[in-house]
């Protein structure tokens, strides 16, 4: 790894340049709403410790994307992601990618949609220097500056400048393109493990039988201010939930995934009639153990890393890191 400096003026003017060659999404004030949104040459781009209403998940995983076309008795996939270049990423959204990238393409089954998202997009996350409301990523184990899940790694050096760490031959080939991005600092090594904070994370302890947890909470307590709209899943960073949708038209079928949420009462509806989730208090159970105990069982990590974006958002004031605090408390 390699240290310089960039300035914010001049990073914004190479951003809007390599629009020529790439779609590049930033964040970006729409209304009062910061989002990462596509920019084109004459975009404001919002550099400074604001962390987007949502992450960039929809980059690799979109909210609504054509899949297949069924026609004359075949079907062609429509696996051509554009070459993408993400800028404004924390840390906490880079490690929910890296969680997500477990799920899609690690096991039995691999997602070609999502790799050729992932292998077709250059990531350049900038830590944060402040925790945000809400916020709980040091819990989760991870340090709000850094991240070596990207390409490009900054840092706000206060006022105009940022320190550039490369982490990527590709992150170190697209900024020197540039003369500006000439080495003017020394060249100190700097690994994550160094840098992680000294934490326990929150973690349900995957040793117990599942059913347990079905027990020892008051999960109709714990939910009864849930108004079951889904904002939280949605605007998750690692969350995954989708459906399929076929859309007939002129003889021929596409068939679309599009983001769909375990939080609504139809996502577990079967075609007899039955739910086996029928109520908030089931379903909100189901999401708390998704991510603190069948996602690290089956892959390894824990799908939440503490970006506090649900807490933020949630209408009705939940806090899934309160739940799980509660959890932790009472397990046998």
């Amino acid at each position: 790894m390699r240290n310089q400096i960039i300035t914010k003026e001049f990073l914004s003017a190479m951003l809007k340049s390599l629009t020529k060659d790439y779609r590049v999404v930033a964040p970006v004030r729409n209304g009062k709403v910061l989002e990462f949104m596509g920019i084109s040459g004459d975009t404001e781009i919002v550099m400074n410790d604001e962390i987007p209403y949502k992450s960039a998940k929809d980059c690799f995983f979109p909210q609504v994307e054509k899949l297949l076309t069924f026609k004359d008795g075949e079907v062609a996939a429509n696996i051509n992601a554009e070459k993408t270049i993400i800028f404004g990423m924390k840390p906490c959204d880079a490690e929910a990618l890296r969680v997500l990238r477990e799920v899609f393409l690690a096991g039995q089954y691999q997602d070609p949609f999502f790799q050729s998202h992932f292998e077709n997009t250059l990531i350049i996350a900038v830590g944060c220097v402040r925790e945000k409301p809400g916020c709980f990523c040091a819990e989760r184990g991870i340090d709000k500056s850094f991240t070596d899940f990207c390409d490009i790694l900054l840092n706000d050096e206060g006022g105009e400048e940022y320190t550039v760490v490369y982490l990527s031959e590709k992150g170190m080939d697209l900024l020197g393109r540039f003369e500006e991005t000439k080495h003017i600092l020394p060249p100190p090594e700097r690994k994550a493990a160094e840098t992680a904070p000294e934490v326990k994370k929150v973690e349900l302890n995957q040793e117990l039988d599942e059913t347990a947890y079905f027990d020892i909470i008051d999960w109709g307590k714990a939910t009864e201010i849930c108004q079951g709209c889904g904002i939280c899943t949605f605007i998750c960073p690692t969350c995954h939930c989708f459906d399929l949708k076929d859309v007939s038209m002129q003889g021929a079928t596409d068939r679309f995934r599009c983001w769909d949420s375990c939080m609504y009462p139809k996502f577990t509806l079967h075609a007899s009639g039955h739910n086996p989730r029928a109520s908030t208090k089931e379903r909100y159970r189901q999401r708390v153990l998704h991510k603190y105990l069948y996602v690290p069982q089956n892959f390894g990590c824990t799908a939440c890393t503490g970006c506090g974006r649900c807490i933020r958002s949630c209408p009705a004031g939940m806090s899934i890191r309160k739940v799980v605090e509660e959890v932790m408390e009472v397990q046998p």
